[in-house]
């Protein structure tokens, strides 16, 4: 990497960096709004979790947003490049935009890797320590996704169906539980009724509930156990807590895995999304110069900073309804994924061909 390209990715970073602090504030702002709203919670009382849980939402937001900064923040920094005549400098030295373009673009795919493969995990396990923590300060202790469902379960000795009121976060937490035995090698057919059930180490924990079996009375009890053979990201998967798991149990989930239903299609599709988005970067940052890096007398027009500002949330748009199709199964998740990073691409490529090569 030359001083040259180490100096215009620098330039480039900060600017990226700024519009991601911009967007970083302004989703922490309205979440601690939020968050002192929901009911059972309060700021005051314990303001280090309540801040914990507006910044890690933030920075979710922020990295969903990060074709978004990338195009922002490359327009920004790019005409400044212009304004000051440092591009031209550039050139003038014997330096093709290409050799411009080589280290952002290099910079741009090494923070999509760090992203999808290091970050996001990062701040997925640190949402479910802080999600935790509200939970058990909440007086509702339902404040976070609350939803209602039934997943089928199965162990080595048959199979059963959990009925729940309410589904808490990832699902490893149920209010208003009703169980239903599926017969299985001794012809188990209880129903299990309980307050509430918690998942932890491959077993569903009940409290506060009865058992009724055909021919005997019902039997009370406060705690009781059931085994299980699914795993805490099975789990997720099942239940459509998609956003709760990284791309490394993504990928351990649906490896060698025909996909047939909704959830599934939402992981492959998170994953796939992932796995392009160094990609996408590459090619938010190719549009960024192809509107900015062409030789103006007056410098960059804001016409121009506009135009760019303007495509890309054009490409942010068409990512999300590539998403939702991909999420939906209408779309092959790998196409819905990759297509508008590749489009970007060729795009941003093709407009500085034009531009500088004719």
């Amino acid at each position: 990497m030359t001083r040259i390209g180490l100096h215009i990715s620098i330039k480039i970073c900060k600017s990226i960096l700024l519009v991601m602090c911009l967007f970083f504030a302004l989703v922490g702002l309205i979440e601690i709004v939020e968050f002192g709203n929901r009911a059972g919670t309060s700021f005051v009382s314990d303001p280090i979790t309540s801040l914990s849980s507006a910044g890690l939402t933030a920075a979710v937001w922020s990295m969903d947003l990060l074709p978004i900064s990338f195009v922002i923040g490359g327009v920004i920094a790019i005409s400044d490049l212009q304004n000051h005549r440092e591009l031209i400098v550039a050139k003038a030295s014997g330096i093709s935009i290409w050799g411009v373009v080589r280290a952002p673009l290099i910079f741009s795919l090494l923070v999509g890797l760090f992203v999808g493969y290091m970050l996001d995990p990062i701040v997925l396990r640190l949402n479910d320590v802080v999600d935790a923590r509200v939970k058990a300060l909440s007086s509702t202790a339902g404040a976070l996704d609350r939803r209602s469902g039934w997943i089928e379960q199965s162990y080595d000795g048959g199979r059963y169906i959990i009925k729940a009121d309410e589904i808490l976060n990832t699902g490893d937490a149920m209010n208003g539980v009703r169980v239903f035995m599926l017969g299985g090698q001794n012809g188990d057919n209880r129903q299990i009724v309980a307050e509430r059930a918690r998942y932890q180490n491959f077993e569903w924990e009940f409290t506060n509930g009865t058992i009724s079996e055909s021919g005997k009375p019902v039997q009370a009890f406060e705690q009781f156990t059931l085994p299980t053979s699914f795993s805490a990201a099975q789990l997720r998967l099942q239940l459509g807590s998609i956003s709760r798991m990284s791309i490394f149990e993504l990928k351990s989930q649906l490896r060698d895995k025909t996909v047939t239903t909704p959830a599934e299609y939402a992981a492959q599709m998170r994953m796939r999304r992932l796995e392009a988005l160094p990609i996408l970067l590459v090619g938010t940052l190719l549009i960024a110069f192809a509107f900015t890096s062409g030789y103006s007398r007056l410098g960059t027009s804001g016409t121009h900073i506009i135009y760019g500002i303007l495509l890309g949330f054009v490409v942010y748009i068409l990512t999300k309804l590539a998403d939702r199709a991909g999420e939906s199964g209408n779309i092959n998740a790998l196409l819905a994924a990759w297509g508008p990073a590749i489009v970007a691409i060729v795009i941003g490529t093709t407009v500085l061909l034009l531009k500088e090569d004719g």
